[in-house]
């Protein structure tokens, strides 16, 4: 599976002529969902670690409703990255079925399992210096989104992102049956509009 990383178009040339299966993709996206949630509960316990001990248990309930969105999350955001590659490409009249598609942009969100590592040890980094008994919340706010570790891991995000690309370039070319030009303007869309978005927002927190 971890050829997908390094050689994706070997990969899903292979992969194609084999029978579309869904164990290996809900491995990925559970393992994915695991990540997030996990980074949920520790946000919210480091929020927790600073609070009074009559609003700590108002966050241990914020703390479930983070895990339960972030597995929802990442559900979505599969169907999501699916949708939206599927539709663009019938603007290249591209041919394949929305299984074959979901199937092949699983493993695109293996770049996502270690960037949402690497952002988890960031964000546990940036909550360990904010102390969130302070009365003015628009400053809690405020270092939050300025500071550097938040900044190195929105940087990090737009790699992961890239390498993600990367991988659904050759997944939507093969699934689709496109040219590499035309998968690479599918999926360049609506990931360049991610990248430009994030670099307009890091570039308005001073980075």
């Amino acid at each position: 599976m971890l050829e997908v990383l390094t050689d994706p178009n070997g990969f899903f040339k292979r992969k194609i002529n084999e029978e579309t299966e869904w164990k290996t993709p809900l491995i990925i996206m559970a393992v994915y969902a695991i990540i997030g949630a996990l980074s949920a509960y520790v946000t919210m316990m480091k929020v927790m670690e600073s609070l009074p001990e009559e609003a700590a248990a108002f966050a241990g309930v914020g703390a479930v409703f983070g895990i339960i969105g972030a597995i929802i999350g990442v559900v979505f955001a599969w169907a999501l990255y699916s949708a939206v590659f599927y539709i663009i490409s019938m603007i290249f009249h591209g041919k394949g079925d929305f299984k074959r598609v979901m199937e092949f942009v699983s493993y695109g969100f293996i770049p996502s399992i270690f960037g949402s590592i690497v952002s988890l040890y960031f964000t546990n980094k940036m909550l360990s210096g904010i102390d969130f008994n302070m009365d003015d919340p628009t400053m809690i706010t405020e270092m939050i989104l300025t500071d550097p570790s938040m900044k190195i891991a929105g940087i990090l995000g737009i790699i992961f992102m890239l390498w993600s690309a990367n991988i659904w370039v050759f997944g939507i070319m093969y699934s689709k049956n496109l040219s590499f030009k035309n998968a690479a303007m599918t999926v360049g869309i609506p990931i360049g509009i991610y990248v430009l978005y994030t670099l307009y927002t890091l570039r308005i927190f001073g980075v």
